[in-house]
């Protein structure tokens, strides 16, 4: 299902991506612009914490009642990227008869340059050879 997001996001690119046992990771490029293309690495995982359905983890200036209310991420946006990820994924899960929720955060880090993408690249495609230092390892 992640590779089916640049057909469902015409400004979206995808990069390199993992799923391990209680999250993911990938790489996904926005083109908001026409032209700058922001490289952002997102992860997500599957262990409840409590949060808002979606949305980065990075902080956040406080809003006001009225804007938590009505807040609109806007449709070409990574939260909305990475929450129709998730939606679709649930869907597909829970019509297979498994148990499953997400994580209903994610956390994001804007990737500024080729050296720091493939620093980003190679963490991904090493993190399974890392799972058993994980926190989450044997829970």
């Amino acid at each position: 299902l992640w590779h089916e997001l640049n057909n469902h996001f015409d400004n979206v690119k995808l990069d390199a991506f993992v799923v391990m046992p209680n999250h993911i990771h990938g790489i996904i490029a926005i083109n908001n612009d026409g032209g700058n293309v922001e490289t952002t690495r997102a992860a997500t995982t599957t262990h409840a914490v409590e949060t808002t359905h979606a949305l980065s983890l990075q902080p956040q200036p406080p809003k006001t009642i009225g804007q938590r209310r009505f807040q609109h991420q806007g449709s070409k946006t990574l939260s909305s990227i990475v929450g129709a990820y998730k939606s679709t994924v649930s869907r597909h899960v829970h019509r297979l008869g498994y148990e499953f929720a997400w994580q209903p955060r994610f956390y994001d880090r804007i990737i500024r340059n080729n050296d720091a993408l493939t620093r980003v690249q190679t963490y991904i495609v090493n993190n399974p050879l890392n799972w058993k230092e994980d926190k989450f390892y044997n829970q």
